[in-house]
């Protein structure tokens, strides 16, 4: 059968939804930066980096960070007066909803000789599920949250155990884990180093 639409219709179309397709990808990887600055920052650019554990995964972290630090100008020293401590986070999503989305409820009858016929239900109006006079658009489960990754990183002075300043960024997964991301992650962290940041969105790739 023979579209009655146009080629260039056609071709537009699908090439809106390629766009909108990607948009909404770029955004689901984007970087959200937050930080804050307790107190000015002390002479000089020694830092230490430590890690609250020793999985392979923090170990990796930590170098990235160890070449950040490196690359902005800061030198790196076990016996530093500042201290960097990182650790990583993931926060599971949430999700609601769920349950039957028909406007017609079936169930057995109460007799169960298997000689009446089933209990049939429509649903005219229901304020919780819909109905046939207030059907509602959306069914099934719905995100509520995604599930996260979330990098922190905190500044402190090893003579008087004050914080100094602390950052993070947090980042929307699907389950895989992305060096280029996380490194992505790293980086406006350092950056950012003594500076307050409020929700600064950063593309992820």
């Amino acid at each position: 059968m023979k579209s009655r639409w146009p080629n260039w219709v056609r071709f537009s179309a699908a090439a809106l939804a390629f766009v909108c397709l990607s948009a909404a990808k770029t955004e689901a990887n984007d970087i959200v930066l937050n930080a804050v600055s307790y107190a000015d920052m002390p002479l000089g650019r020694t830092v230490t980096v430590e890690i609250l554990d020793d999985s392979q995964k923090n170990l990796d972290l930590k170098k990235q960070f160890e070449e950040e630090l490196k690359a902005a100008g800061f030198t790196l020293d076990s016996g530093s007066r500042l201290i960097m401590t990182i650790e990583t986070r993931d926060e599971s999503g949430s999700w609601s909803g769920g349950g039957s989305t028909s406007l017609i409820d079936l169930a057995n009858s109460d007799n169960h000789t298997g000689t009446d016929a089933p209990d049939v239900r429509v649903r005219i109006f229901d304020t919780q599920r819909g109905g046939i006079l207030n059907q509602k658009r959306e069914y099934g489960v719905t995100e509520v949250s995604p599930s996260q990754f979330r990098i922190n990183a905190s500044l402190e002075d090893r003579t008087n155990g004050r914080r100094i300043w602390e950052g993070w960024s947090i980042v929307n997964i699907d389950g895989t884990d992305d060096p280029a991301l996380q490194r992505a992650m790293v980086t406006p962290i350092v950056k950012n180093i003594g500076n307050t940041v409020r929700d600064e969105k950063i593309p992820g790739r």
